[in-house]
């Protein structure tokens, strides 16, 4: 997938042409590599020092994923990947969509004027990074609306690529005045569990009142990093 700022990312690449395929890909005929990455330019080039503007930029990495344990770092520039030069982007592009579930890939990258060799092995579709589908939730007592990280809600609150979770979308300053959360911040965790669909925040919402829970503990993540925060879970009121 393309952005529109003209960036690959290599997480959703597979994924594209399936799409066009007709259906979602099967986990054996695809791969997560979970990288994004960005063109070179002549003036990028200069600025790094190296000859030409053949090769591709790593932008980003997803935490834990493939690219990240294969040793990748922000600012690698990739010069060769499974064996072929990698001359422009879109030639990238190209290589990328052949790539399979369980596959090692000999990947070359220039860090610091130093060439370094990596084994990059693509992983399977998690479900966290397959949300393709809007949902949202409303938890009046607490005036809180979430909503699924779709591309079109990432785009909309600015989130940068690679995080996941749900989206605070509405806050009712009404009812969550003593609440330490803002619209546009991520709910990353619930009490310790992964969460990417605001169906579960509710789930374990509901689950806590049952349980006579007075709170949970959220893993939020703002504009200043990484944060944990109190929902408290009013004994009284009926969850809607």
């Amino acid at each position: 997938m393309i952005d529109k700022a003209g960036r690959l990312l290599l997480a959703t690449a597979v994924m594209v042409v399936a799409v066009f395929a007709g259906g979602p890909p099967a986990a054996a005929e695809s791969g997560f590599i979970g990288m994004q990455v960005q063109g070179m330019s002549p003036k990028v080039s200069a600025a790094l020092g190296v000859k030409s503007a053949k090769g591709v930029l790593v932008r980003d990495i997803a935490l834990q994923g493939p690219a990240a344990k294969a040793g990748f770092l922000r600012g690698d520039l990739i010069v060769a990947f499974n064996g072929e030069e990698v001359s422009t982007f879109e030639y990238l592009v190209k290589m990328v969509r052949t790539i399979k579930s369980g596959q090692n890939i000999p990947v070359t990258v220039l860090r610091e004027g130093r060439k370094k060799n990596l084994i990059l092995k693509a992983g399977t579709w998690i479900d966290s990074w397959k949300i393709k589908k809007g949902s949202f939730v409303n938890i009046p007592e607490r005036g809180l609306t979430l909503a699924a990280l779709t591309p079109k809600v990432r785009e909309r609150f600015g989130i940068r690529w690679g995080s996941t979770g749900v989206v605070i979308t509405m806050l009712d300053r009404g009812k969550s005045r003593n609440l330490d959360l803002r619209r546009g911040e991520i709910i990353r965790q619930v009490n310790q569990r992964e969460v990417w669909l605001p169906g579960q925040v509710w789930d374990m919402y509901i689950e806590a009142k049952k349980k006579k829970r007075l709170s949970l503990l959220l893993l939020v993540e703002g504009i200043n990093g990484f944060r944990f925060s109190i929902l408290k879970v009013p004994p009284s009121a009926a969850a809607k």
